[in-house]
């Protein structure tokens, strides 16, 4: 289920906003946890509510089919035969697009390392300089939280006004290649790494 894109698509569109909130919720919620008090202690603060819930609920129910001489059974019945297992071959076509990404990425921080072409190296030691203002702004937690946010956020919005954001950002995207033209030019090919046509 979750590694069906369609469901993701839905989650992160609010498609139905139940869903949606019961999966953003509790994850920003551990986040913000995380933040000022340790992972080790919130997974088992977490832990503890959750069957300290379960267990309260599951008791009083069975004190309540006691009392009225019902037997109602277990009142978590239609859960526990839900199948949480992974399915063997959804969690290798996962891995492998992983393992195909992250050597895609090794082969272009090697070219951006290693100046293969200088324009890619000069724009990612550019990101790299940036990065290091965010880092002194925020820690990678908050960067996370915000992510997170943004992960259920941006995609509505940029879809309900995809027209005026669209409009907006096109001179900027025209003047940045403009401008990228300009430095491609400049450059000589034997620098850049580009062979002459």
């Amino acid at each position: 289920m979750w590694f069906d894109s369609g469901v993701l698509s839905s989650l992160v569109y609010w498609e139905n906003p139940r869903e949606s909130g019961m999966v953003m919720g509790p994850v920003l919620v551990c986040l913000l946890a995380v933040r000022y008090i340790s992972l080790i202690s919130v997974i088992g603060n977490l832990a503890l509510a959750l069957v300290t819930a379960t267990l309260s609920f599951r008791i009083y129910k069975s004190v309540l089919a006691a009392v009225n001489k019902s037997s109602e059974g277990h009142p978590f019945k239609e859960f526990l035969e839900v199948d949480v297992r992974l399915p063997a071959d959804k969690v290798s076509k996962a891995i492998d697009s992983l393992v195909a990404r992250l050597n895609q990425t090794l082969i272009n921080l090697k070219a951006a390392f290693l100046v293969e072409d200088i324009i890619a190296s000069v724009k990612f030691a550019f990101g790299m300089y940036m990065l290091t203002y965010v880092g002194a702004a925020v820690n990678g937690m908050t960067l996370l939280t915000l992510g997170w946010v943004g992960l259920f956020s941006l995609p509505r919005l940029y879809r309900d006004n995809q027209k005026q954001i669209d409009e907006a950002v096109l001179p900027l995207k025209t003047k940045l290649q403009e401008l990228q033209g300009k430095i491609s030019a400049a450059v000589p090919a034997a620098i850049s790494g580009k062979k002459e046509e």
